[in-house]
């Protein structure tokens, strides 16, 4: 499964995105459903309902309901600052990982080139000892 941020690795600010740890079938699924939503919406601006902003939340709850999607009961428990100040806390842990492994990688790959480098070199026979007679 491979999640939706535009790099080849993860970087520090894709991590409070939360649609990057989606995968390309759930980003199709959910670009549906809010091109549904929007076209809804238009479609009442267009025919001139009035709609409070207070009652959208309601109206979104009923769209979802119909869809047969799950709709949340709460607004859970933990706020936004705080998911993302977690998630930048993870990110630095994983960070320091993910150096130490690619700073490992680079030292066993520079060994080995090294030791292959060594073994291409013409070998170096020590000198004969001259017998003096």
């Amino acid at each position: 499964m491979r999640a939706s941020w535009k790099h080849e690795v993860v970087r520090k600010s894709d991590v409070t995105i939360a649609k990057n740890y989606l995968t390309q079938g759930e980003i199709s699924e959910l670009n549906r459903i809010v091109t549904m939503w929007l076209d809804f919406a238009e479609d009442r601006a267009r025919r001139r309902k009035q709609i409070f902003l207070r009652d959208w939340e309601a109206k979104l709850d009923e769209f979802l309901a119909f869809n047969d999607r799950a709709v949340l009961g709460t607004k859970g428990r933990v706020s936004k600052t705080d998911a993302d100040r977690h998630a930048q806390w993870e990110y630095d842990q994983f960070e320091e990982r993910r150096r130490a492994l690619s700073e490992a990688e680079g030292e066993r790959a520079l060994k080995a080139e090294l030791e292959d480098a060594a073994k291409k070199l013409p070998s170096r026979r020590p000198p004969k000892k001259r017998s003096n007679s």
